[in-house]
């Protein structure tokens, strides 16, 4: 199934393989907690450098402030997010990292081998999406209003969720990405060549 999934035949395979959608609780499927952190002030935190992310309340490059080279906190192959900004700052946490305060982790309850990261990354798209607008500085995103949050996910017939079908979903927009970066690559490189002969 995998490696003839693509983009195009995106909703063939829903039909043929019988995906619905549910919705599910977050707090049913994660534990939402605070990431552990180094009690220390920034100049103190960030005074080294090295190769371990700091997860911060920042919108931008993934969470990440910076890489210090202090032993790392929590982790990767996990959500964050920021309670105290929008829903710009949930992000999959590839690796080992340092949490921050009021930084939340999600944490699976149970299908743990299941959420990986391309399942993560399709999580992460539908939970973005579920708290789109909701949010901001005035209005919190603390862990009770997102535990109580519904989110809609791929099942099979038997009520399951598609884990199946969330990674070969996010592989094949990764396939389409990298197609269309090779295609505008090209175009431009065309484009530079017809510059420079003229």
């Amino acid at each position: 199934m995998g490696g003839v999934f693509n983009y195009a035949n995106y909703l063939n395979f829903k039909e043929t393989n019988s995906i619905q959608w549910r919705e599910f609780r977050i707090g049913d499927l994660f534990k939402i907690k605070p990431t552990k952190a180094y009690k220390m002030t920034n100049s103190t935190l960030f005074q080294s450098k090295d190769k371990i992310p700091v997860v911060t309340n920042s919108s931008l490059n993934n969470g990440v402030s910076g890489y210090v080279d202090l032993e790392p906190t929590e982790k990767g192959n996990m959500i964050t997010y920021s309670d105290t900004t929008t829903s710009e700052g949930i992000f999959y946490q590839p690796r080992d990292f340092i949490g921050y305060s009021h930084i939340q982790g999600l944490y699976p309850l149970s299908c743990v081998d299941k959420w990986n990261q391309l399942t993560l990354l399709y999580f992460v798209a539908v939970f973005r999406k579920s708290s789109e607008h909701r949010f901001n500085y005035a209005n919190k995103f603390n862990r009770e209003i997102a535990s109580k949050m519904f989110i809609s996910l791929p099942t099979h017939a038997n009520g399951e969720i598609a884990f199946d079908f969330m990674e070969s979903f996010i592989k094949a927009i990764q396939k389409e990405s990298i197609k269309n970066a090779a295609l505008w690559n090209d175009k431009k490189l065309k484009a530079y060549k017809q510059v420079t002969k003229t």
